[in-house]
């Protein structure tokens, strides 16, 4: 059993902050450009489909036109039985009709029952030109309909009357959808390769980012390690010189700030180390069944005395007579509460308690850090888990590195656990570890 089992939390456990960050970033950029090529197909695809289908559109124009030239040309060498239809192209018909809108020497036309179409001979006398498309026996038909003048035959004397040329539409239509399969094979083509290429390119851009990420961890390691011992040397100078009265007591004040000093660098490569090993996952983490009512107990303790000292009280909300188990490891769990409990001091205004309490439900265990302090932003509440991250409104002047937060955030990911801010009711922040519980009867196996 682990305790990263129990949810979305425990994905994340162990996981190297740098990869995160770069697998993110990849994963952003690489939609952002596949989603930018997809339009782009998608957009081309539309026009090519839209241009091609008006094409064919006006081929169809153009076709019904020359079969109605090349009909009423020719009408006047045929016999009177053959002037009612002329046959064009393999889909495409004429019709030559009298004044009256009937075909000519004839009653109707084999294979094109409802033909010639009255209502289209109607609006071609009343406008001149008439194209529509119908339906008749099931067929899709385009009707060219124009006003035409039909030579004479054997002397006769022109008459005028109508043509309407019949194109059927299932080629054309079988082209459509010909053309629209192509064009959505050749897109779903391109966005695939698009895909695999966004990939690629993505991998190889942010490679060197990953590479410079990994060198900085190593040298604030480094740098932090090899810090400590000047450090220290120079405290224990200053302590020497303090504890053996070795200057005069015009220089006792300064000996003091570099006492100070030199414990608030301490401090800071202290916290530098931690925080290079925390997202290096050097940071050794041992996690064991254990149960937060008692642990949180004896913590509650050392934070009260933290607390007096600033002159707060700490109030406690703890279930009583209840076990509350998870799999974590009590040392980095009471570094990281001790770290919000901290926090919380320094933003609390005085007179003004810090609370501290703990709940379970729902598979998980909540630990809530409360003070009444000036809150943080709703836009602040992931930055300040960022390394040197400072708010306005603490309460005093910190001695803290600015790190406790960001080494708290990887304490808690190397748990499988999340640390959120949010509001305090009745104003202030409330800083919340939630962590998968052991189910019952784990910890006893």
């Amino acid at each position: 059993m682990t305790a990263g089992s129990g949810g979305t939390p425990g994905r994340a456990a162990g996981r190297d902050p740098i990869d995160q960050l770069v697998s993110s970033t990849r994963r952003r950029l690489a939609l952002f450009t596949l989603a930018l090529v997809t339009a782009l197909l998608l957009a081309v695809g539309v026009v090519t489909a839209l241009v091609a289908t008006n094409l064919m559109h006006r081929s169809i124009a153009f076709a019904l036109q020359d079969a109605i030239a090349a009909a009423v040309a020719s009408a006047g060498e045929l016999e009177d039985d053959q002037r009612r239809l002329v046959a064009g192209q393999s889909d495409t018909v004429v019709l030559l009709l009298d004044e009256g809108g009937e075909l000519l020497e004839g009653a109707g036309v084999a294979g094109l029952p409802g033909l010639p179409d009255a209502e289209a001979v109607a609006a071609a006398a009343s406008t001149g030109r008439d194209d529509r498309d119908v339906t008749l026996g099931g067929a899709h038909l385009r009707l060219l309909t124009v006003p035409v003048t039909l030579p004479g035959h054997d002397g006769d004397p022109a008459t005028a009357g109508f043509a309407q040329a019949v194109h059927r539409m299932e080629i054309h239509e079988q082209q459509e959808q010909q053309l629209l399969v192509a064009i959505t094979i050749v897109s779903a083509l391109g966005i695939a390769g698009a895909a695999v290429v966004t990939l690629l390119v993505t991998r190889r851009a942010l490679g060197p980012i990953r590479v410079a990420f990994a060198t900085e961890r190593r040298f604030v390691a480094s740098a932090s390690h090899e810090l400590r011992t000047p450090v220290a040397i120079v405290r224990a100078s200053a302590e020497i010189l303090e504890r053996e009265s070795l200057v005069g007591e015009g220089g006792a004040p300064l000996v003091a700030d570099i006492i100070a000093e030199a414990d608030r660098m301490g401090l800071l490569v202290t916290d530098l180390l931690a925080l290079a090993s925390a997202e290096g996952g050097a940071l050794p983490v041992e996690r064991r069944p254990m149960d937060l009512v008692a642990w949180l107990s004896g913590v509650a303790r050392r934070a009260e005395t933290m607390a007096g000292v600033a002159g707060l009280a700490l109030v406690t909300d703890l279930p009583a007579e209840r076990q509350v188990m998870v799999e974590a490891d009590e040392d980095r769990l009471s570094q990281l509460l001790l770290i919000l409990v901290d926090n919380a001091i320094e933003h609390s205004p005085p007179g003004r308690g810090v609370s501290l309490g703990l709940a379970a439900g729902g598979g998980y265990a909540t630990i809530a850090v409360i003070d009444h302090g000036p809150g943080v932003a709703a836009a602040d509440r992931e930055r300040i888990f960022e390394p040197f991250a400072r708010l306005p409104g603490r309460r005093r002047t910190s001695s803290g590195s600015g790190l406790g937060l960001a080494i708290a955030q990887q304490i808690a990911r190397r748990h499988g656990a999340q640390l959120t801010a949010g509001d305090a009711p009745g104003g202030g922040a409330r800083f919340s570890l939630r962590l998968p519980l052991v189910p019952a009867g784990a910890a006893l196996a």
